[in-house]
Parts: C-alpha cells; structure tokens; sequence
C-alpha cells in the first residue's frame, strides 16, 4: 500500500464524508469511493458505516484510521530527521496553465517538509527541456505532443500525469458544422475533406506544429490552409466563431461560445508529464510532488479552461 491511500483512509474519518475528503485529498469523489470500496473488500471488513448523510468509522474503522495515522506520523518523523540537516532546494520548470494547482500542492509540501525549498519557474515545455538539460533546474513539468515521449526529451526520463485527447474544435454556427458525420461519437472519415474547406489556427509552438504536419493532418488525408499562428487561447476561440476557421486542441472545458468539441477516430492524444535528468534518483519530496500532482489531475478532465464572451 502506498502511504498516500493511507492519508485517504485517515482523511474520510476525519470528515466523516467522502465527497469533503475527495475535495481535500484533491481527488474526484468516484476515484475515493471506489477506492474504499475495494480496500474493504479485500480486508473483508468494513471501516465505515453510513449514518444519514455522515461515514462513522466501526470500531475495526477505528483500529485502522489509528494505524494509519500512527505510521504517517512515523513518515514525518522520518522526513524531519533525514532533512533536518540537508536544507537544500528544488528548483522546477513548470508551464504558465499550471501555476494555479503547482501554488495549491507547493503550499502543502512546505508544511511536509519545511526544509525544502521549491523553486518555481515559467517556462515553454522547450525551454524546460532546455533548462533541465543544461542543468539549471531539477524537475520539469511538460507537455508532449509526440506520441513518442523520447523523441522529444531523449535525454531526460519521464513520469506521466495525465493524457489528454486532441479534438477538432470548431463552432456550431459554422455553416461546415452542420455538413458533418460522425462515427461512433467520432468525426466520420468521409467528413475530413469538409476541413479542407476551411483555414485551421494552430499554436507558435513547434513542438505542437510538428505533431500537425507530421501526424495529425497526413492521417486526415489533406494539406491545411494555416492561419497565423496565436498565442492567447480565447482569442483564437473568438476568432475561430467569427472567421468559420477551426481548431485542434486537446480536451478542454469551454464555457460559452457554443463551441463543439468533436473526437478524431484515430484519438490523437497529448500528454502532461514530469521529466529529469537521466537515471536521477529523485528525492522522496520530488517523487511527493510528483505522486501528488498525478492525484490532483485524477480530477482534471480539461487540459484549457476557457470563458467565452
């Protein structure tokens, strides 16, 4: 077991209610109920019982929560006596869409290990390639539009987070929308030459760029007409409604501008994940950053999160 589903079991007893909990553990509450679920299974006991709208521990509960937090305790001792005397820093490369939930789980992590200094800062997922590579900081966090993770980090390992799929993007009152088939949930083949029609907005970035030309469009069967490349997400939204243009993006929440998301059959994905040096042996608050943001993105569905006018 690993410690952290520990740190479940002791967070349901302490909120008594499993949706509080998979908001403080920062995780989706189905992931936490399926979760007890199984462990109780596999005890052949059960650790709760639900009186009205509250989870009461039994008094085997009662026996387990003890245990658990009795060996996290344990673990944090652990953490202060190795660290006590080794201050040292981590220094991270991470992408501006991130900042948000990297503040939440840094913020946690200083508690945890009060002697570590993490180091923050904004980058491309280029540059942090580039920055890791050249020594100048210890953990990045990435995205990957290449299938192949090792084709665009050769020298780095990696550790996956969450995929994400790349859906046609285009608005319902495109006249083309209306013209398209779908397979399966998907956009039917016979619906590519449609896009053809039609000029694609795409990202500066290179590494996103090469996944279009090389795999994406060769697997839709036609030469896009590009338009100029944007860097501001909604504005490449609200352009997209006005000019009957479209996009490929990965899953996102979008929040007005009647925009509909379409799937590809061949499901293209793109990836987020941490990568390090070669062979690193990652230090046990680099691997609790790392287990917790893979946790915290259990729960994220949407790689954007975009409000349109």
């Amino acid at each position: 077991m690993d410690l952290y589903q520990l740190e479940y079991v002791s967070e349901i007893e302490k909120t008594r209610n499993i949706s509080k909990a998979a908001e403080n553990l920062h995780i989706s509450q189905p992931t936490l109920s399926i979760y007890l679920s199984k462990l109780e299974k596999s005890l052949g006991i059960s650790l709760f019982i639900r009186q009205k709208n509250t989870l009461v521990p039994t008094e085997a509960g009662e026996k387990y929560v003890d245990a658990c937090r009795r060996i996290l305790t344990i673990r944090d001792e652990l953490y202060r006596e190795l660290f006590s005397e080794n201050q040292s820093s981590v220094r991270l490369g991470i992408l501006r869409t991130t900042v948000p939930i990297f503040n939440e789980i840094l913020q946690e992590l200083k508690a945890e290990f009060p002697l570590i200094t993490f180091l923050p800062q904004i980058f491309s997922s280029e540059a942090v390639y580039r920055e890791l590579t050249e020594g100048r900081i210890d953990l990045g966090f990435v995205t990957s539009y290449e299938e192949n993770v090792k084709k665009i980090f050769p020298k780095a390992d990696h550790t996956i987070v969450k995929s994400y799929e790349l859906m046609l993007m285009i608005s319902r009152s495109n006249p083309v929308y209306g013209q398209l088939e779908f397979q399966d949930g998907c956009l039917a083949e016979r619906s590519y030459p449609l896009l053809a029609r039609l000029p694609i907005f795409h990202g500066q970035n290179g590494m996103v760029q090469r996944r279009m030309r090389e795999d994406v469009f060769p697997a839709l069967g036609f030469e896009p007409k590009w338009k100029e490349g944007v860097i501001d997400i909604e504005f490449m939204f609200q352009a997209m409604v006005l000019e009957d243009s479209y996009t490929i993006l990965p899953a996102s929440r979008i929040q007005g501008g009647d925009v509909a998301q379409i799937p590809f059959l061949f499901h293209p994905q793109v990836k987020r994940l941490f990568i390090y040096p070669a062979r690193h042996h990652l230090s046990q608050p680099e691997r609790e950053l790392i287990s917790r943001m893979i946790r915290a993105y259990e729960n994220i569905s949407y790689y954007y999160d975009v409000v349109l006018p």
